[in-house]
């Protein structure tokens, strides 16, 4: 916050170009604990255990469930972050 505020302050832009400097930072990491936590909800495995279930099916990977809540994060991080660029970082 405190380096955007000066690099904005250098370049001699005004009030409104500067305040998006300032909040860049702690916009996008708001954007990284939200998108974290939906990302969370994505990793999770069929209910039951395949112990007590005959017909629970085959085992999934675990790789392949960390997989879904990596990509669900992603996506949403790059869409949040295109965002967060262009309305803040905007300089005319």
């Amino acid at each position: 916050m405190i380096l955007g505020g000066v690099l904005a302050d250098k370049v001699g832009m005004d009030f409104e170009c500067k305040s998006g400097f300032i909040l860049f930072p702690m916009l996008v990491h708001s954007l990284d604990l939200i998108v974290s936590t939906i990302g969370v909800f994505f990793v999770r495995t069929k209910p039951g255990l395949p112990a007590l279930k005959p017909d629970y099916g085959t085992l999934e990977d675990p790789l392949d469930i960390l997989k879904r809540g990596y990509y669900v994060s992603l996506t949403l991080a790059m869409i949040g972050l295109y965002f967060i660029c262009k309305m803040f970082l905007y300089v005319p």
